[in-house]
């Protein structure tokens, strides 16, 4: 396994992790009051960066294990080209979300609790979009 493709895989395993660990604490969601939403997505950051560090930790073991020694990370015009389509396709999810959920708000149709909760999602939800679209690319 090469490092790009283990970057990504740790990058897609937090993303998982931890939005499956933010929709199991947004069981009320509906009523939750700004200060502890406020919280909850101050907790968010925090439980992401532990499960950054814990699954890179658990990947490079099981990826030594598995796959042997990891290759060096050889950065060349291809890698940019990659990060540019990442970053596009990240770009446009996320401001679709942030669109919509603008949209919704103007027309009095969401929340300023709910719309909190929408952007974080379309950021979830692009940052799960570029990393498979990268394990697509360095496939």
């Amino acid at each position: 396994m090469d490092a790009k493709r283990k970057n990504v895989l740790i990058s897609l395993t937090t993303a998982l992790i931890v939005g499956w660990w933010l929709y199991g604490q947004l069981t009320a969601w509906p009523t939750l009051e700004t200060e502890a939403l406020g919280r909850l997505l101050v907790k968010a950051i925090g439980v992401s960066i532990v499960v950054h560090i814990v699954s890179a930790i658990v990947i490079a073991i099981v990826a030594g294990i598995i796959w042997g020694k990891v290759d060096k990370d050889v950065t060349d015009e291809r890698d940019a080209a990659i990060e540019l389509y990442v970053m596009r396709l990240i770009l446009v999810i996320f401001s679709a979300g942030m669109v919509i959920t603008f949209g919704l708000m103007g027309w009095q149709q969401l929340g300023a609790n709910a719309a909190l909760l929408y952007i974080v999602v379309a950021m979830y939800l692009a940052n799960i979009a570029g990393d498979l679209l990268k394990l697509f690319w360095y496939r």
